[in-house]
C-alpha cells in the first residue's frame, strides 16, 4: 500500500482509505492472486457514509453459503440484513424503505466500525459491555446506545428466523435513561408563528401540522393519512391503513376535532399531506425549513408537535387515560375495542384541542361546508396549485369541477 493512502479502519482485511488527490473514500485490500494491492472508490467523501459502504462492499465479496452458527461474519448480517429488510426491492422493481431506514443506516455503520470482523460466536456479553463503553465514549447518551443494540439485535434474529444463522444470541440492553434529554415543546406562540409561516408558504407543511396537532400522530401516520382512514359520520380516524400490519408503536383510533374536520374534507385524493399531488414520504428538510423561516430553534422536529399537545392535554387535566389513548401508548383490550364507538370517546381530550385552537386566535380558519368533496389548499393537484395558493388568503374551500379547474366558495368567514 502506497504510504499517501491513508487508514480509516479496517474490516475483514479490506481496508478503508484516502488518497492524497482524492476527495472520496476507497476499499483497498491485498489480492492475493495477483500480488497486487486494489481499490475501489466507495464514491463518498462522508467517513460515516464510506463505512457503511465499506461494510456493504466486504459482504458483496465475501461468499454467503450455509456456515455453522460461529462461522458467520457480523458484518455480512448486517448487510444481508440492511438489503433484505431495511432497504429492499419490492415485487415491482420499486425501492423500499422501513421508517427508521437512517437510524439503521447509522448504527450498523457503528455496529461494524467496532466489531470490524467479528463473528456471530464473538457476541458475548463481555464484549457487548465494551461495545456499549465504547459508544458512551464517543459522547452517545444511554438513549442512543439502547437504539443502536436494538437495530443490532433485530439484524441478528432476522438473519436467525431465515435460517442465516444457526443461533440468535442475546444482545444486552441499556435500561437507564436518566440521562436522556428532555422532549423540546413548543410555546403557544411559537405554534402560532409556525402555524401562520406554513399557510402563507407551504401549505402541505400547514396542514401537515394541523393533523399532527388535532391527533398527537406521529408523522409517518400523518403522512400516510388517507380518506379512506377518516369515517366523518362518526368523527374518527383510524391512524393504521388497512392492510398495514399493527406494530408495538400502536396507531391508534382518535376522535375528529372541530377544529380538523375542515381539513379532512377532501374525499378525492391519495393522501391529505401530498405535493404537487403526490404523497410525501418525509417532511423532514421541509419542516426545517420552515422551522427557520418561523425564527424558532432549529431543535425543533415534526416530533415536538406530539410532544407539544401530549403536554398540553395533561396541563389541562385531560385524564391519562386518554392521552395514552392519543398517544397509542396502550394496547387495547377485549371490551376497549368497542370504545371506540361510544359518543364521548376520548371527549375531555377532544375538547381540549379545539380549546387549544380557540385560544390561538387563528385567523381566516376554514369552515365546515356540506359540499361533498371539498379539498383544502395543500392538497390541490399540481393543475389547480397555483390558482389555489393565489386565493387562499380569502377563499377557505373549493370544490373540484371535471378535472382541471376549481369553482371558488367564498362562505361567510367566522371570526
Amino acid at each position: 500500500m502506497r504510504k499517501k493512502d491513508e487508514r480509516f479502519g479496517e474490516l475483514a482485511g479490506y481496508y478503508l482509505t484516502k488518497r492524497e488527490r482524492s476527495p472520496f473514500f476507497h476499499a483497498t485490500w491485498f489480492d492475493q492472486a495477483t500480488r497486487q494491492t486494489k481499490r475501489a472508490s466507495l464514491g463518498t467523501e462522508d467517513l460515516r457514509e464510506a463505512e457503511v459502504r465499506l461494510a456493504e462492499f466486504v459482504a458483496k465479496k465475501a461468499r454467503v453459503c450455509d456456515q455453522g452458527p460461529g462461522e458467520p461474519q457480523l458484518a455480512s448480517v448486517f448487510i444481508r440484513y440492511w438489503h433484505g429488510h431495511v432497504c429492499r426491492t419490492g415485487p415491482d422493481g420499486r425501492l423500499i424503505r422501513i421508517a427508521s431506514h437512517e437510524q439503521a443506516k447509522f448504527a450498523l455503520a457503528l455496529w461494524t466500525e467496532h466489531w470490524g470482523s467479528a463473528t456471530v460466536a464473538d457476541l458475548t456479553i463481555a464484549r457487548q459491555e465494551a461495545f456499549v463503553e465504547w459508544l458512551k465514549s464517543r459522547g452517545s447518551k444511554n438513549s442512543y446506545v439502547s437504539r443502536v443494540l436494538s437495530v443490532g439485535r433485530a439484524a441478528i434474529r432476522w438473519a436467525h428466523k431465515r435460517q442465516e444463522i444457526g443461533h440468535s444470541p442475546y444482545i444486552i440492553d441499556v435500561p437507564d435513561r436518566s440521562d436522556q434529554e428532555e422532549k423540546l415543546r413548543l410555546s403557544k406562540p411559537e405554534i402560532h408563528r409556525l402555524l401562520l409561516t406554513a399557510k402563507e408558504k407551504w401549505p402541505h407543511l400547514h396542514i401537515f401540522s394541523m393533523i399532527a396537532l388535532n391527533t398527537l400522530a406521529r408523522p409517518d401516520a400523518v403522512l400516510d393519512l388517507s380518506p379512506a382512514q377518516v369515517d366523518l359520520d362518526e368523527r374518527r380516524i383510524d391512524l393504521n391503513p388497512r392492510g398495514r400490519k399493527r406494530t408495538k408503536k400502536q396507531r391508534p383510533v382518535v376522535p375528529i376535532t372541530d377544529t380538523l374536520l375542515p381539513y379532512l374534507q377532501a374525499r378525492e385524493v391519495v393522501r391529505f399531506v401530498t405535493w404537487h399531488g403526490e404523497p410525501i414520504a418525509s417532511v423532514k428538510k421541509g419542516f426545517a425549513t420552515l422551522v427557520k423561516a418561523a425564527g424558532l430553534p432549529v431543535e425543533v422536529t415534526p416530533y415536538c408537535l406530539r410532544h407539544t399537545m401530549a403536554t398540553e392535554l395533561r396541563k389541562r387535566g385531560v385524564d391519562h387515560w386518554e392521552v395514552q389513548g392519543f398517544l397509542g401508548h396502550r394496547m387495547p383490550g377485549v371490551t376497549e375495542r368497542y370504545a371506540k364507538y361510544s359518543p364521548d370517546y376520548l371527549s375531555e381530550g377532544r375538547q381540549a384541542i379545539d380549546d387549544y385552537f380557540t385560544e390561538l386566535a387563528l385567523s381566516d380558519q376554514p369552515r365546515v361546508i356540506d359540499l361533498g368533496d371539498c379539498v383544502p389548499p395543500a392538497c390541490h393537484s399540481s393543475e389547480t396549485k397555483k390558482s389555489a395558493e393565489a386565493d387562499f388568503s380569502t377563499i377557505s374551500t373549493v370544490r373540484m369541477v371535471g378535472v382541471t379547474g376549481i369553482e371558488p366558495v367564498t362562505p361567510t368567514m367566522s371570526t
